[in-house]
């Protein structure tokens, strides 16, 4: 006999996946997207202050006086300027070897120039990759006529006339110092840097003298021929249009930089994966993280949207996903020693780490991937830190008096 309906034990609720926590660190998704919400919301992202287009006046202004001075500028130039200085790795730079400077503390905003001392158009350069690691290479200026040769005599070492990019970066630092006055000017490795005050803001430029190339080098050519993810929805030719040499660290050699292409590549990622990228830089603790720069992070970002679809990395809620990948996929990159440059894959820009250098890096990033949402809180905590910094700087600038 049957028992009946009330007698009957209830029927188990249909299984759910719990899709809301982390399986590695147990905190809670929507913990880490709120955190990284707030993040992108006390971080300046650019603006259109009256002040900041002044600081840009005044900038390009030492640059014509920098030409009109020494005469190595070209007197026609078109130099490429990214929001965010070097820190927040809008360029491959070595990071690590640089003094750092604190947002709030020394300055408001920052952007990157990049300014051409060279332009490479219509000369037929022959880029000489034998002699350096890969990805960097050594320019000749044989090739170009006799007044450049001229101009570029004192920078230049070697029997055949190489640019030598220590040369040229030291070059770049001394002429700009000579027309700038009154402003705050330091030599960061190849980089020089200078906040210049307008009003109340402190805008710092980091300035990149680079050599420019128009077209695509032949030593990425395998990489047009391969589908990418921004296929149809943009131009090849904004991507190709040109590439740039920029100063290495080590010595006369210079490497290959795509910057004008990243440009155009991050106005095509998704808002959330761009929210995730600046709040994993933000978590990680730079000050260990010798040998590792943001770039490198942002080039993880690149790879993760050659795999996955554009859908999912556009999805509000995939943000807090989007930034424990990244740094998965950072720890897997440490762990195999290899990270391929986005558009010369054959270039592993994680080339020259020592096995203790490593070992410091992968047990960095374990602790924050450990425990995110710690890393994220003190991230959020440093940016409302660098409000009250630059509160405080402006509430000690004397009143304008009324004339």
């Amino acid at each position: 006999m049957a028992s009946p309906p009330e007698d009957r034990p209830p029927k188990p609720a249909a299984a759910k996946p719990l899709t809301d926590l982390d399986f590695h660190s147990g905190v809670q998704i929507a913990e880490l997207n709120q955190l990284i919400q707030e993040y992108q919301a006390r971080t300046p992202q650019g603006g259109d202050a009256p002040e900041l287009f002044q600081a840009k006046d005044w900038v390009f202004g030492l640059l014509g006086q920098v030409q009109q001075s020494d005469g190595k500028l070209p007197p026609v130039n078109r130099y490429l300027l990214l929001s965010g200085g070097i820190q927040q790795g809008t360029v491959h730079v070595d990071c690590t070897t640089l003094l750092p400077l604190s947002p709030g503390g020394d300055y408001d905003a920052s952007f990157t120039l990049l300014v051409p001392v060279l332009n490479v158009a219509g000369v037929p350069v022959t880029l000489d990759m034998t002699q350096s690691p890969p990805g960097h290479t050594r320019i000749s200026l044989q090739p170009f006529d006799a007044p450049t040769l001229q101009r570029w005599s004192e920078c230049s070492c070697g029997d055949q006339t190489f640019l030598s990019a220590e040369l040229v970066s030291e070059w770049f630092f001394r002429a700009f110092s000579a027309a700038a006055k009154d402003v705050r000017l330091e030599l960061r490795g190849r980089v020089t840097s200078v906040i210049i005050c307008v009003g109340s803001y402190r805008v710092l430029y980091d300035i990149v003298p680079v050599v420019a190339f128009r077209g695509w080098p032949e030593v990425a050519q395998p990489w047009l021929s391969q589908g990418h993810f921004w296929d149809g929805k943009l131009r090849d030719e904004d991507v190709t249009a040109g590439f740039y040499l920029f100063p290495s660290t080590s010595g006369s050699d210079w490497y290959l930089a795509f910057s004008a292409s990243e440009l155009h590549l991050r106005r095509g990622l998704p808002p959330p994966l761009l929210w995730s990228l600046r709040a994993t830089v933000a978590a990680l603790p730079w000050g260990v993280l010798q040998g590792l720069e943001p770039y490198h992070l942002f080039t993880l970002a690149l790879w993760s949207c050659e795999r996955l679809p554009s859908r999912y990395l556009a999805q509000e809620e995939n943000a807090a996903h989007a930034l424990l990948g990244v740094l998965d996929d950072l720890s897997a990159s440490l762990a195999e020693g290899h990270l391929p440059n986005y558009f010369l894959p054959q270039w592993n820009l994680l080339h020259g780490l020592s096995h203790r250098a490593t070992r410091i890096l992968v047990r960095a990033v374990a602790q924050v991937r450990a425990n995110p949402t710690k890393y994220l809180c003190q991230a959020v905590e440093g940016a409302k830190e660098a409000k009250r910094r630059a509160k405080a700087y402006r509430r000690q600038l004397p009143t304008p008096v009324d004339s």
